[in-house]
């Protein structure tokens, strides 16, 4: 029998943190699911892991270290639920956060695709909450993720049929392919958004390179022409990397932001949602991680 929820959770040689999103899964209320863990190094202390927990649920899928898109994909082309959720292996999620997307789903009309929720960005190390991401939108969010990424993957329950309108996350990005692919999916779904934080969006030292941010936020602006065509919409993305890079101590980041007013003069449309994005956690959190501060 089809569970009704397929897990997806990419790792790469982080049995530690990979137990603990295990066990958040393991607690969950609702428990009609299936866990494929994607395993890009192959490690046997990775699938010592996964069979410790003695659960046939739980299934091991080695992958040979394409990424986690490739690592994603995978997942979504193996999974048996009507449903895929996404937890990356240093995420955690509340234990009722299956239970509660589930249940939104069902008040949903069918045209909703997609449910996403609210999340904590919560310190490893220091072991306390940064800030809560709260959704910015729900129905059609298309306009939104045109600029922002306005979710975290970990938070996102999706239908499966979905992806056979959206196709898969393109593993030719180096960052941003889970952004690329919520903005791909929103032209054809509508999305539901779950305000309480239901997850546990981990930030730890190491995490992410910012010239591979960069490298993968100038890919958005290339892959999509409703970005790199309207002057508004480009000097918007071109006036926040600018400012990041500033934050960063990169000067080039003036070139950025020059060409930004050179699109738009006036930045009409774009001030006030740029100093929201400048003053929102998660832009705080990353020019903190820049500064090398957390």
């Amino acid at each position: 029998m089809r569970p009704k929820v397929s897990i997806i959770i990419p790792t790469y040689n982080r049995s530690e943190l990979l137990g603990r999103a295990l066990d958040s899964v393991m607690s969950q209320g609702f428990d009609d699911f299936e866990v494929l863990v994607i395993d890009g190094a192959r490690s046997q202390s990775t699938r010592e892991l996964v069979r410790s927990y003695g659960d046939g649920r739980l299934r091991y899928v080695p992958q040979r270290g394409r990424g986690i898109a490739n690592a994603r994909n995978l997942g979504v082309l193996k999974a048996r639920g009507k449903f895929i959720a996404f937890l990356d292996d240093d995420d955690r999620w509340r234990d009722d956060k299956l239970e509660r997307q589930l249940e939104f789903f069902k008040e949903l009309p069918e045209n909703y695709g997609l449910v996403y929720t609210a999340f904590t960005y919560y310190h490893l190390e220091k072991g306390r909450i940064l800030g809560i991401k709260r959704p910015k939108a729900s129905g059609n969010v298309y306009r939104y993720l045109l600029r922002d990424n306005i979710t975290g993957t970990s938070t996102i329950m999706v239908r499966r049929e979905c992806f056979k309108r959206a196709g898969l996350f393109r593993e030719s990005f180096p960052t941003c392919e889970d952004w690329d692919m919520w903005l791909r999916m929103s032209k054809r779904c509508l999305f539901g958004a779950v305000d309480q934080p239901l997850v546990d969006y981990s930030i730890h030292s190491g995490q992410f390179s910012f010239a591979r941010y960069l490298t993968g936020r100038y890919r958005m602006i290339e892959e999509h022409g409703d970005i790199r065509d309207n002057p508004r919409i480009l000097s918007y993305h071109l006036l926040q990397i600018g400012l990041l890079k500033v934050f960063g101590g990169d000067r080039r980041g003036v070139e950025d932001i020059l060409r930004a007013f050179r699109l738009n003069p006036l930045m009409r449309g774009n001030l006030t949602d740029v100093l929201g994005s400048v003053l929102d956690v998660r832009t705080k959190i990353y020019i903190l991680k820049f500064l090398g501060r957390l």
